[in-house]
């Protein structure tokens, strides 16, 4: 898996400074799967040479955002990670009660319960809650990114995109997950028409399989919605659970907004 290549970007979307561009993905290769990786697969998931590769980490070392494992000389995450993380959501006051509103959804139906915001071409897990079921499941982690034509949180913040940036979109190669994943631009319109005029989208098994999942906008008044909530399921939702999960995620999708709106006043 090579990282993306510029042929993948938009001009408008081009890193200014590819080297820094390459070197910051690279912290994407570590997760669950990967919590410790070495200098040779690291050049083979990036393409760049195992020197450039060995440098840019100990740069990182030296900053934090990496360690090295004395005994097997790969690499791990670094505290300054979850530091930097931490004060990402300090700065948008991203307070506990925002943490207890999820904490509410999780409970009470037993799934895993998001708060994305856009970046890019995907959403990112701002605070995320999980149920007993998903302990191992290192996509339903803060900080985690997915995709944004093939999850319900994604679709809800390309639905409601503005028409420049989803006519941008359309234009991209758009990655297929599973056989489910929609792919042709004009179903992928179709869609988004949809999850305007519902209010609401849903996701069932596009990214994973197994996976089904429902997700409403947040609405801050802004001109074009930068935030969603979501839930994840194992298991199909039928139509009288997606109208509950729904009547609730638009509670506290409300609750939600007003400490978002009250932070942006405050910026």
């Amino acid at each position: 898996m090579l990282l993306q290549g510029d042929n993948e970007i938009s001009n408008s979307n081009k890193p200014k400074v590819k080297s820094l561009y390459k070197a910051l993905k690279l912290l994407e290769y570590f997760d669950a799967e990967h919590k410790e990786v070495g200098v040779t697969e690291l050049a083979e998931y990036s393409g760049m040479l195992k020197s450039s590769v060995h440098n840019i980490l100990q740069t990182f070392e030296q900053c934090g955002y990496v360690m090295q494992n004395c005994e097997t000389q790969k690499y791990m995450l670094g505290g300054a990670v979850v530091s930097l993380f931490s004060r990402y959501k300090e700065s948008r006051n991203l307070d506990y009660r925002i943490t207890e509103y999820l904490q509410q959804l999780r409970d009470i139906y037993k799934n895993n319960v998001y708060l994305a915001e856009k970046e890019g071409d995907e959403a990112v897990y701002i605070c995320c809650e999980q149920a007993f079921y998903f302990q191992k499941d290192y996509l339903s982690k803060a900080g985690a990114h997915v995709p944004l034509h093939c999850t319900s949180v994604g679709k809800v913040l390309l639905g409601y995109s503005t028409v420049k940036e989803k006519e941008e979109f359309y234009k991209k190669n758009i990655k297929p997950y599973t056989e489910n994943t929609i792919i042709d631009v004009g179903k992928l319109k179709k869609e988004m028409q949809d999850i305007i005029y519902r209010g609401y989208a849903t996701g069932f098994e596009e990214y994973l399989y197994g996976r089904f999942c429902v997700a409403i906008p947040i609405i801050t008044g802004e001109d074009a919605v930068k935030y969603s909530i979501g839930m994840s399921c194992l298991e199909p939702i039928s139509d009288y659970m997606l109208k509950e999960y729904l009547r609730s995620l638009r509670d506290v999708g409300k609750k939600i907004a007003g400490i978002l709106v009250l932070s942006l006043i405050h910026i």
